[in-house]
């Protein structure tokens, strides 16, 4: 459940790719390893959970970890736990996957991992890198691990049909009124076709649900729906649309949403990413699991792991993002 910067309700982001895993499609053929691969220890843990604890408490406060999440009572702060260990698998894996391909950085990447390692050690301070019992040497091996790991997935990925038209991509936004009765929805229908009448505020007045402006992409809501959703310019309003026993009406307010449609076509394309590299993935991560220090594990808490003002994803995102941008 990780994505490339937050975890949970919307997800550990720390997207390598790693928003990862649904799906399936390509197969390599890698060579088994033959010593036990442990798990990253409590140096690794502690920079990516201490990212995450910053992340969120940038938003909200530290009474966040105890908040429960579900019925029998699990805390955010345990979710988040597992979450970041989950990733830190799936990251440890997925290097040991490129190296028994024989996946080199380039000289070019490892001197940007040189300076992201640099720059976040910094930002950490050496008062909570001995806490952390962490060394420029292991950040830079966890730097090196995570842009190994996208290469991996590009490399995979990189000779599939992974187009995403705008078509398919396409994002309108819409306001709706949702109403019970056929007898309602007649006379709704005859007030927004009046001229100069205010559809937002007929639509306050009698929809059924809160939920009157939004943002519509293909596979969202039923057919009959999308249907009508889709075939309206901006400002046109439509028939009354019958669906599952409720009645709409809805009005477009911009019948192509460029930005909007332009992220989706990335998000889309990343799934079939991650769709393309699952099979790949699991196969690999069954023959060889990691050995993990459960003593660790069990010991790990949110109170364990200080705030800090070191964000390792935001560091990387600037270091190589903004190399790439000036080539």
């Amino acid at each position: 459940m990780i994505k490339k910067k937050r975890f949970c309700s919307t997800g550990l982001v720390c997207a390598v790719m790693i928003t990862m895993l649904s799906g399936c499609s390509v197969v390599e053929t890698l060579t088994p390893v033959s010593k036990e691969e442990k798990e990253y220890g409590k140096p690794e843990t502690m920079v990516i959970l201490s990212t995450e604890r910053l992340r969120y408490e940038d938003v909200y406060t530290e009474e966040l970890w105890s908040a429960a999440v579900d019925e029998s009572g699990t805390s955010f702060g345990t979710v988040l736990l597992s979450q970041v260990h989950d990733f830190l698998i799936e990251l440890k894996t997925m290097s040991n996957m490129a190296k028994e391909q024989d996946m080199e950085l380039s000289s070019r990447e490892k001197d940007l991992v040189k300076e992201a390692s640099k720059q976040y050690m910094e930002a950490l301070g050496s008062a909570h890198a001995a806490e952390f019992e962490l060394t420029e040497e292991q950040v830079n091996t966890l730097y090196s691990d995570y842009r190994t790991a996208e290469k991996l997935v590009e490399q995979l990925t990189g000779s599939m049909n992974l187009e995403v038209s705008d078509s398919e991509a396409k994002v309108i936004e819409i306001a709706q009124i949702k109403m019970a009765s056929a007898e309602i929805a007649a006379e709704v229908f005859k007030k927004v076709s009046e001229d100069g009448s205010d559809f937002y505020a007929i639509a306050k007045e009698y929809s059924e649900s809160e939920e009157i402006k939004k943002q519509l992409t293909h596979g969202l809501e039923s057919e009959a729906y999308e249907e009508a959703a889709f075939l309206l310019e901006t400002g046109e309003i439509s028939e009354v649309i019958i669906d599952s026993g409720n009645y709409y009406i809805l009005k477009c307010i911009n019948d192509y949403d460029v930005e909007a449609t332009k992220l989706h076509k990335e998000e889309m394309i990343q799934e079939k990413k991650n769709e393309a590299f699952h099979t790949s993935y699991q196969m690999y991560k069954s023959e060889h699991p990691l050995v993990e220090d459960s003593t660790f594990w069990s010991s790990m808490s949110m109170d364990a792991c200080p705030l800090v003002e070191a964000d390792f994803f935001e560091i990387y995102e600037t270091v190589f993002m903004g190399d790439f941008e000036t080539q």
